[in-house]
């Protein structure tokens, strides 16, 4: 594996997310350089660190223009699109930063002769066809697969690790909050008859993935052709049991507050409009489904010899 990265130039789409820092971190083990495109220009010092003197370089762009892209690109062997988003903002569309973006960054990569190209993708989107997040990736998918046929597309369940976004949420909520949500339950069902009914579980569930497996199987299959892969963790976990793992691991006690998508929805409309929403009617529509994939840890077993859960790795870094 080392090999066949030595000498090999890396140039990274959103490489200073979670995500990217993982996967540059772990690329620098390698004889190669690493470039880091980033839309922030706040202080970037800490990405060239990821890596050896010299092997990670910043730049900071926020034009994705066809020959802006390809001074970015040209000379590059492997080109990783990790661009993505959890929310909208008035300048950070799903459609641009999902769909039009990666679309362009293949096209140039194509053009400029780059050998592998990567993307970022998310696990269930082909089964939420009202959610504008999930439609957006699908169409970059589909678009990706126009300009590169060759790329290799990943499609994660939730992530988890040090300095997530998914765990940390709900864990600084625990701080303040004398309640944690259990979300997607009770489950109304509306043709029951003689009346609807309500049916409790412990909410939606998800497959999480540890950020170290994640990124480890992208570098192992990084010279991989024309592949799709769903990748999840090793277990399935409810929404109740992922505030209860977070509350173990801070010693703390919170009551758990079921609450079903339609009340939800109704708490997304006022949450959405601040800074940072803890919730959006997108990511309530997103909760309707189950994100959960046995194929999806098969493919990771594959690569990853043993997997690990979040029920292990919780209490290393959250505080």
């Amino acid at each position: 594996m080392s090999i066949q990265f030595d000498g090999k130039k890396i140039t990274v789409f959103g490489g200073s997310g979670f995500i990217g820092k993982h996967l540059v971190s772990k690329l620098s083990k390698y004889n190669c350089s690493i470039e880091i495109v980033t839309r922030k220009s706040g202080n970037n010092k800490e990405l060239k660190f990821l890596g050896g003197l010299g092997q990670v370089k910043v730049k900071i762009s926020n034009s994705f223009d066809e020959d802006h892209l390809k001074a970015l690109i040209k000379g590059s062997d492997i080109v990783i699109n990790l661009i993505g988003i959890l929310y909208e903002k008035k300048n950070q569309k799903f459609e641009n930063l999902h769909s039009h973006i990666p679309k362009t960054i293949a096209k140039v990569s194509k053009k400029v002769g780059v050998k592998n190209f990567l993307h970022l993708s998310s696990l269930g989107i082909d089964k939420n066809s009202f959610s504008k997040y999930a439609l957006s990736k699908l169409e970059g998918e589909k678009n990706i697969r126009i300009e590169f046929p060759d790329s290799v597309v990943y499609r994660p369940s939730v992530v988890f690790g040090d300095k997530d976004n998914f765990i940390n949420l709900f864990s600084k909520l625990s701080n303040f909050s004398p309640v944690m949500p259990i979300m997607g339950t009770p489950k109304i069902d509306l043709d029951a008859k003689p009346f609807p009914k309500f049916k409790f579980t412990e909410g939606v569930r998800f497959q999480p993935i540890y950020v170290g497996d994640l990124v480890e199987f992208i570098i192992k299959t990084s010279f991989e052709k024309a592949k799709t892969y769903d990748l999840a963790g090793p277990n399935i976990i409810s929404f109740k049991k992922i505030m209860q793992l977070i509350l173990s691991a801070k010693k703390k006690k919170r009551i758990l507050l079921p609450i079903p998508l339609i009340i939800a929805r109704f708490m997304a409309f006022f949450m959405e409009k601040l800074p940072k929403p803890i919730l959006t009617s997108d990511q309530v529509t997103l909760l309707k489904n189950d994100n959960i994939s046995q194929k999806g840890f098969e493919n990771l077993k594959k690569k990853i010899n043993f997997p690990k859960s979040l029920e292990i790795v919780i209490s290393t870094y959250i505080k």
